[in-house]
């Protein structure tokens, strides 16, 4: 969605971006700055491939697999809800089911994440009208009459020439600010389920399930994530898919408090690597603040 304005999730919907442009507001004196925001469009189900060639393309799937890997998505995001569960939608927000009859999305504030005018900001402005009349309110006192209309000259005056000035800055540096949607066909469709294809950082080496020896210092526990335990359950909470023990040391280096709680799962000759399994998936989800900000977009693996 950062480079695309419409992404079509096959059998689930469509997530499509809105624009509103820049307007003022008179009664709060405020110039609104543009903004982009994600809406969801459930009746537009077909598939336009967008999606599926990204997935061949970023995962080195063939197409007939990245097809499976978002029916089989699709139909768990559909179990998640009848069960009364959220399902999130990375940075773009999440689904919830309401009054057991349908589905709603509510996308997040990410501006980061959604918003291709990041970095602009609501200006206020006062008009001309409006910094006198608060100016005459202020100096018009009890003094004599002679020196108010005088004085009244003056700031007049003096109003219309500094708000002038304000106006020509306030243009200037809005106009000199570049504003850039690229809406160009670019190769890459990018959207952050909950459940996504394993994001390999290199691989290659295929390493026997078992634990990986604690070999740093742990400089934080995650009580929670030791309590659900990783000697049993259907799903997987996998954090990183690594290509060679090399790489598996610099992630154990990084992230070394969750050393303890790592084990290796093969995944088409590679090493994925979970730090906890469950029969309930829910109870996997709501573990990921638990883990660095940086893994929380985890890989829930059946």
């Amino acid at each position: 969605m950062a480079r695309h304005d419409c992404v079509v999730v096959p059998g689930w919907g469509a997530f499509i971006a809105n624009y509103d442009s820049a307007a003022y507001d008179e009664e709060r004196s405020l110039l609104t700055r543009p903004c982009r925001t994600i809406g969801f469009n459930a009746g537009v189900t077909h598939n336009d491939g967008l999606l599926a060639q990204s997935l061949v393309r970023r995962e080195g799937l063939s197409y007939d697999e990245a097809m499976r890997f978002i029916n089989d998505s699709v139909a768990a995001f559909g179990k998640q809800l009848l069960k009364g569960s959220e399902v999130s939608m990375g940075r773009l927000g999440y689904f919830c089911r309401r009054e057991d009859r349908y589905n709603e999305f509510v996308p997040f504030n990410d501006l980061d994440a959604n918003d291709k005018f990041y970095g602009l900001t609501d200006v206020e402005i006062q008009t001309i009208t409006a910094l006198e009349r608060a100016r005459q309110e202020a100096e018009l006192d009890q003094r004599p009459a002679a020196i108010v209309a005088e004085r009244g000259l003056f700031v007049r005056k003096a109003i219309r020439v500094a708000a002038s000035v304000a106006v020509v800055l306030g243009l200037g540096l809005m106009l000199s600010t570049p504003i850039i949607v690229d809406r160009a066909n670019l190769n890459t469709a990018g959207m952050t389920p909950t459940v996504t294809a394993p994001q390999h950082q290199s691989l290659g080496v295929t390493v026997e399930q078992g634990e990986v020896p604690a070999t740093f210092e742990v400089v934080e526990s995650h009580p929670s994530i030791a309590s659900v335990g990783n000697a049993a359950g259907k799903y997987y909470m996998v954090i990183a898919t690594l290509r060679n023990q090399q790489e598996l040391d610099a992630f154990k280096q990084k992230y070394a408090a969750l050393v303890p709680h790592m084990k290796m799962l093969d995944y088409k000759g590679m090493m994925c690597v979970y730090v906890a399994r469950s029969d309930d998936y829910s109870q996997l989800m709501s573990l990921r603040d638990e883990l660095p900000e940086a893994l929380r977009d985890v890989w829930i693996y059946n």
